[in-house]
């Protein structure tokens, strides 16, 4: 497919550098995964794991609200949030 290609062309031109640590960086990618029924937010900028409480049984929903209450209410002109989900179909 094109997207595929495109993927694989942009994945020939290598790596990006990582940032220092503790380097102030604008752009980043934050993961958020279930783990024992808890929400976890993964963000390298960050030392440890964020634990956001129970999924409840829906992981998505449950990271919309926290994307929500924590990134997007904080600073609602803020148009520099991007989501992406991997489900299963």
């Amino acid at each position: 497919s094109e997207l595929h290609q495109a993927s694989e062309a942009s994945a020939v031109g290598g790596q990006t550098a990582a940032p220092q640590v503790g380097a102030s960086v604008d752009h980043h990618f934050v993961a958020f995964v279930e783990q024992g029924g808890d929400v976890y937010e993964l963000d390298g900028c960050k030392a440890f794991p964020v634990n956001h409480g129970p999924s409840q049984g829906d992981l998505l929903g449950a990271v919309a609200r926290i994307v929500k209450s924590c990134f997007m209410e904080p600073d609602p002109d803020n148009i520099h949030l991007n989501m992406m989900a991997w489900v299963r179909s």
